[in-house]
């Protein structure tokens, strides 16, 4: 046997040493992928002078290096894993003139160190399917109502970047993707900062300064579990909107101030990490403990709290850049003035240097405005401002670009170009004589779609019999989001179905009995993974029915001090808990019944008297009794002499006849000992019934045991209810 198993080894080793042999044979190494740089330099000393021919003709992997000009170029697509350096986002500057700048039909493109200006809809497009790509220290300027960044794809990276709307940009990074960050980035002047839309899961934003815009981030649509951490929100209409859907989000060591509205939260989302949370320049409450932390939550929205509000800001180790840079001289001032917003720094800010173009840089103190001494040409420009901490720190420069035109002459100083009121049939010699621009956005109403700029259209005004020229006179919005509670006279515009936005149409809220244009009627919750809505139906402020959306049915609830008690399957039984102070919902169960307790407690005896029962006959010794009486044996019929045990039996069945009565009387006191100690604990719960003198009724006395029993357990409830 031994024999036999050595030659199956011998054979099997063979076999693998020349299969080895042949793979090696056949098998070929892969060379390395070729690497090359190529040079774009508009001056044409380099490999190419068009950026679009350089990425057509390169390779996968290949390093694309731009030199500084202003580059005319738009609409590049790009098909190969590539990188693209640019010299410095100063100097470095594609002009997309209203186009697309790059779209990234590939995965694992890297674009670094350029400026994009004057973009169409989008500055850059990652298209899906295109992953891993990385935006590094760039600056994009957009216009005509576009995006800087459109994210359609996951795991790509943006840092480092300043995003720069202008008027009504849409979004500074729009995402519907997995799992991208964004890091120390600063945007401003958009619609939304950062817009998360449509199953947009697992994304971060992290450091960034966002500012001045409409909202500056927006998560809607399901899209969950993303992170917003250590960001700066400042200067916005609103500042955090979580909303349609989109649960389990963190949002936390953030500072929040000078916002209008600081934050909207419509879904169950977490705003702080366990142990803080975020500045909020509108807390009132205090620190009594100093702690640095709140000692009352600070209020969302929808039941949604800050659990550890901070009562300063959290600020970072290192200097922002200043933010808010603007330019506030005209198009045809060739000494053009600059103003932006303070810098924040832990230890303080001594003050910041500022430059032109590649001129020497200047220190101008702890001012925050400023105006060039020097006449600059036609042209692009660009304007950069430092800080510098009092412990002699730097921060990284913030830019604007720029283009200075003397062509633009007005000659009345009205702020209005001579070509410009010659357009619009105004005489560019009156200074009070220019075209009328009632929301002063330097939009003439003869051309602008909203003269007010309250946020509905002039031909929806018209519709709606609403005055155009009146930013507080427009169409009823209770919700505000743009679209009229009712439909138009001349039915042009059809109207809101979910006038309140509280995520039940009007026609189901009239069927329920709560208001169609109060939010504050309606709650929506999630009880194990489906939504469930709070119905105020008597519009008293009191939540009365818990109402399903999917099966249309609803069940009780009952208001138990700052919480309620919810029947979700209607088996008339409460099941779940809803916490008005933190909005969560748990799982409840009702105290067992008396009745039950007392059925427990007799079993339980009846168990300890079985194992007692059990132990004597295992283990405890009897001694017999012995007995000298004489029993007579009564008379026996024949039949019945047959079954008379002999005189051995005889004396084996009286012996344990002796036994079984010796066991019986400890078992009796074991009983008896057992039974007082199971009415000891029956008097806790059951007060004594007094015996009637008379005859015994056991139907009247149960009846009264039942009666005491359920006063008893009336009387714990009522005590639960008070606490």
């Amino acid at each position: 046997m031994n024999r036999k198993i050595g030659v199956q080894l011998i054979v099997f080793i063979s076999l693998f040493l020349l299969l080895s042999s042949t793979l090696s044979s056949t098998v070929k190494s892969i060379p390395p992928v070729t690497q090359e740089t190529i040079i774009v330099d508009i001056a044409g000393n380099g490999d190419y002078t068009s950026i679009n021919d350089a990425i057509k003709n390169a390779s996968i992997t290949d390093i694309i290096l731009i030199k500084k000009g202003m580059y005319n170029e738009h609409d590049i697509t790009i098909k190969n894993k590539i990188e693209i350096i640019g010299e410095s986002p100063s100097n470095t500057i594609i002009n997309c003139s209203g186009n697309q700048a790059f779209s990234l039909t590939s995965s694992y493109v890297d674009i670094s160190n350029i400026q994009i200006i004057n973009t169409g809809e989008f500055a850059v497009s990652i298209p899906p399917g295109s992953i891993g790509c990385t935006i590094t220290n760039c600056i994009i300027n957009t216009a005509n109502k576009g995006v800087a960044l459109n994210v359609r794809s996951s795991y790509n990276t943006i840092s480092d970047c300043k995003l720069i709307g202008y008027q009504t940009s849409k979004q500074g990074v729009k995402i519907t993707g997995k799992y991208n960050i964004i890091t120390n980035c600063d945007m401003q002047d958009f619609t939304n900062g950062v817009l998360l839309i449509t199953n947009s899961d697992n994304n971060q934003i992290l450091n960034c300064n966002i500012f001045n815009c409409e909202n500056a981030i927006d998560i809607r649509f399901d899209s969950n579990r993303n992170v917003i951490s250590g960001c700066n929100i400042y200067s916005n209409l609103q500042t955090v909107k979580i909303w349609l859907n989109s649960n389990d989000n963190y949002v936390y060591l953030n500072n929040f101030w000078k916002n209008d509205v600081d934050a909207i939260d419509e879904n169950n989302n977490t705003w702080d990490n366990g142990a803080k949370g975020n500045y909020w320049d509108k807390y009132r409450g205090n620190d009594i403990n100093g702690d640095g932390k709140g000692d009352t939550p600070y209020v969302i929205s929808k039941g949604n709290i800050d659990r550890y509000p901070l009562m300063t800001m959290n600020l970072p180790d290192v200097i922002l850049p200043p933010a808010n840079l603007i330019i506030t001289s005209s198009k045809s001032d060739k000494t053009p003035s600059f103003s932006w917003s303070e810098t924040v720094y832990s230890i303080g800010i001594k003050g910041y240097f500022v430059k032109l173009d590649n001129r020497p840089e200047a220190f101008i103190g702890d001012k925050t405005s400023w105006t060039t001494g020097i006449s600059l040409s036609d042209g692009v420009h660009t304007f950069y401002v430092r800080a510098e901490s009092i412990d002699n720190k730097s921060s990284n420069y913030s830019s604007i670009t720029f283009t200075i035109d003397t062509s633009i002459i007005d000659t009345d100083g009205d702020g209005w170009s001579d070509s410009e009121e010659k357009l619009y049939g105004t005489d560019p010699d009156n200074p009070i004589n220019y075209p009328e621009d009632t929301d002063k956005d330097h939009v003439p109403n003869q051309i602008d779609t909203d003269d007010d700029n309250d946020g509905y259209s002039d031909e929806m005004e018209l519709s709606y019999a609403t005055n155009t020229l009146d930013v507080n006179d427009h169409p009823l919005d209770t919700d505000k989001d743009g679209v009229p509670n009712d439909d138009s006279s001349d039915n042009k515009y059809i109207g809101d179905l979910d006038d309140d936005n509280d995520g039940l149409t009007d026609v189901i809220e009239a069927s329920l009995g709560s208001s169609s244009i109060n939010e504050l009627d309606v709650k929506r919750l999630y009880i194990s993974g489906q939504i469930f809505y709070l119905i105020d139906a008597s519009q008293n402020g009191v939540f009365d029915v818990l109402y399903n959306p999917i099966t249309t049915v609803t069940t009780g609830v009952e208001r138990q001090n700052d919480n309620y008690l919810i029947d979700k399957n209607g088996d008339g039984s409460w099941d779940h808990l809803y916490n008005t102070i933190d909005g969560s919902v748990s799982t409840y169960s009702e105290e067992i019944p008396l009745p039950i307790i007392t059925f427990i407690i007799v079993l339980v005896v009846f168990i300890i008297a079985s194992i007692v029962i059990y132990t004597y006959l295992k283990r405890k010794p009897i001694k017999l009794i012995k007995t000298e009486q004489k029993r007579e044996i009564p008379k026996i019929s024949a039949i019945e002499k047959s079954v008379i045990p002999s005189a051995f039996d005889k004396k084996g069945t009286i012996q344990m006849i002796t036994q079984t009565k010796s066991l019986l009387q400890h078992i009796q006191q074991d009983v008896e000992v057992y039974m007082e100690k199971l009415r000891r604990i029956e008097d806790q719960f059951i007060e004594p019934v007094s015996k009637e003198v008379g005859t015994y009724d056991e139907t009247a006395v149960e009846k009264k045991k039942k009666s005491e029993i359920d006063e008893k357990v009336d009387e714990l409830l009522s005590k639960f209810d008070n606490k």
